[in-house]
C-alpha cells in the first residue's frame, strides 16, 4: 500500500449514479477559472494532479456519506474527469472546480469534514509517529501528486512542545485544508487536537495565504 509520501487516498472509483443516465451527453463545459473563487495568484495553465488525488476525494466524500461521494463523482464527470486512473495525470482545474462548486454548494462545514477524513484512508510510513512530523510531511506528499510551475505549499513550523502553525499557500479551499491539517494530527496525537486560522491573510477572502495554527493537548 503507498504511504503518505506518494499519495494520500488509494481508492476505487465510485462512478456517479444520480442526475445522470447512460444516455446523457458527456458534458463539454470548462471548469470555472480558480481565480473567480479564490485569491490564488499562481496560473494553473500546467498545472497537474495525478489520479490517485481526485479520487481520494470521492472515497473521503464517501467517508462523510454515500450521497457526498455520489456528488463528488458527478462533478468531475461533469468536467470531464470520468474514468480516472491512478497513475495518469489530469488538469489540477477539473478537481478544483469540483472542490469550489461542494464548497458552493453546501459549505465550509462540508469541506472541512471533506479534508479531515482524507488521512482516515493513508498509511503513513512507520518511522512517522510524531504530530510535527506528519504535518511536516504533508507538503512532501503534495507535492509527489501535483505538478506545475505554480502549484504552491505547504510550510509547517514548531512553535512550542505541543504546537506549530501551518502556512497553506495552494489552489485549494483554505476550508478543505483546515479540515486536512486536523485530521493529519488527530492521526498522531493522543490527545483533542485544535486548528485555528491566524494572521491577516485568508485565501476565502481573496488573500493568497491562509495561517493556522495547531494545538495538540
Amino acid at each position: 500500500m503507498a504511504t503518505l509520501a506518494t499519495v494520500l487516498i488509494n481508492t476505487s472509483w465510485f462512478k456517479r449514479l444520480i442526475g445522470r443516465s447512460d444516455d446523457d451527453p458527456e458534458s463539454d463545459d470548462e471548469p470555472p477559472e480558480v481565480a473567480d473563487r479564490i485569491g490564488w495568484k499562481g496560473s494553473l495553465e500546467d498545472a497537474e494532479v495525478i489520479g490517485r488525488s481526485p479520487l481520494s476525494y470521492v472515497a473521503a466524500g464517501e467517508s462523510v456519506s454515500s450521497f457526498v461521494g455520489k456528488e463528488i463523482s458527478s462533478k468531475l464527470a461533469h468536467y470531464g474527469l470520468e474514468e480516472i486512473e491512478p497513475e495518469e495525470w489530469y488538469p489540477l482545474a477539473i478537481p478544483l472546480a469540483m472542490l469550489y462548486d461542494m464548497r458552493d454548494e453546501y459549505g465550509d462545514v462540508r469541506m472541512r469534514n471533506m479534508g479531515q477524513n482524507v488521512p482516515q484512508h493513508v498509511e503513513f510510513p512507520p518511522e512517522l509517529s510524531a504530530v510535527d512530523d506528519a504535518l511536516r510531511a504533508i507538503d512532501q506528499a503534495y507535492h509527489q501528486n501535483h505538478r506545475g510551475e505554480e502549484i504552491g505549499f505547504y510550510e509547517f513550523e514548531t512553535t512550542g512542545e505541543t504546537e506549530g502553525v501551518m502556512t497553506c499557500e495552494t489552489p485549494y479551499p483554505c476550508e478543505f485544508d483546515k479540515g486536512l491539517i486536523k485530521g493529519v494530527a488527530k492521526k498522531f496525537a493522543d490527545n483533542p487536537v485544535q486548528v485555528e486560522e491566524i494572521g491577516d491573510s485568508c485565501r476565502k477572502e481573496g488573500d493568497y495565504r491562509c495561517e493556522y495554527r495547531v494545538n495538540w493537548f
